[in-house]
């Protein structure tokens, strides 16, 4: 349910549960290898405020920006866009998760602001395509790998 504003509009927000630490759950958000476990067929990633955050998400279609925030295990942030695109660009909007404890489970909390169709915008079915395939793997599941575009 949304509930934090942008300058563009309302942020997408999107909760999962994961039963799985906090720690397991953040490193899927760090670590190249395991991130292309959820999403993407090949990432790149520095995880130091400034660092270079790339994922290829379809095969053809490659997000990029940089990390702001590595809160281990807390928080992540990450600026966002498509490599190729005039609405989106490059490191225009602004990814926010949070992870919480909640006994041995994770909340996961994510933000996302900037985008130009708001709580409309198409990243709302991709993010929930790909939070479901996270929640799978980091409870320690498999998800077909060929699966990488959201129906």
């Amino acid at each position: 349910m949304p509930d934090q504003q942008t300058d563009r509009g309302e942020a997408l927000h999107l909760t999962e549960r994961i039963a799985a630490p906090r720690e397991t759950v953040f490193d899927f958000l760090v670590d190249p290898e395991l991130m292309v476990r959820w999403i993407g067929t090949e990432a790149e990633l520095q995880p130091e405020p400034g660092g270079t955050f790339w994922v290829n998400v379809s095969g053809t279609d490659i997000a990029s920006g940089t990390y702001k925030t590595i809160d281990r295990p807390n928080r992540v942030v990450f600026t966002w866009g498509w490599q190729g695109s005039t609405e989106v660009p490059p490191g225009t909007s602004t990814v926010t998760i949070t992870l919480t404890a909640d006994g041995d489970d994770t909340v996961l909390d994510l933000f996302h602001a900037g985008l130009p169709g708001g709580l409309d915008d198409e990243h709302a079915h991709g993010w929930t395509h790909f939070l479901e395939r996270l929640v799978v793997v980091s409870t320690g599941g498999q998800v077909d790998p060929t699966d990488i575009r959201p129906q």
